[in-house]
């Protein structure tokens, strides 16, 4: 209804979808560690979804800490799992936001860009990207 209607959430609610939306995308039993366990596609869109809709209003710092937690808890689930599926998934939810930042560029960009190296567990989700920004290339 709120994509028929057009309907623009409030930022907070926004920040709050999201977050959630990132909880349910990056959520795994531990006990299919090491194994190709099923995980919600559908809640990668919306956390892409999300970090559009808040770049898009202006709150790019909310979607850099956001991005943070994603490629926290994103990162794990791909080191947890077989064969990291979803990492194409976790990329395609960091790319606007990284393309935002470069458009910004600066010390905000290049700092972001090395805390989000620093999060990654497995050292591959956007690493091209992120070492540009970070001015390691």
């Amino acid at each position: 209804l709120e994509e028929e209607l057009d309907v623009q959430k409030p930022v907070e609610l926004l920040v709050a979808d999201t977050e959630s939306a990132i909880c349910v995308a990056t959520d795994f039993d531990d006990r299919d560690i090491n194994h190709n366990f099923d995980y919600d596609y559908e809640a990668y869109q919306s956390v892409e979804k999300g970090f559009k809709a808040l770049i898009k209003l202006g709150n790019l710092e909310a979607a850099k800490e956001l991005a943070l937690r994603l490629m926290k808890d994103g990162s794990y689930q791909v080191e947890c799992s077989d064969e990291g599926m979803m990492t194409e998934d976790i990329e395609a939810c960091l790319k606007p936001v990284i393309r935002a930042l470069k458009r910004v560029g600066g010390d905000a960009a290049r700092n972001w860009a090395l805390a989000m190296l620093t999060e990654d567990r497995v050292g591959f989700i956007c690493e091209k990207e992120l070492k540009r920004m970070a001015g390691q290339s």
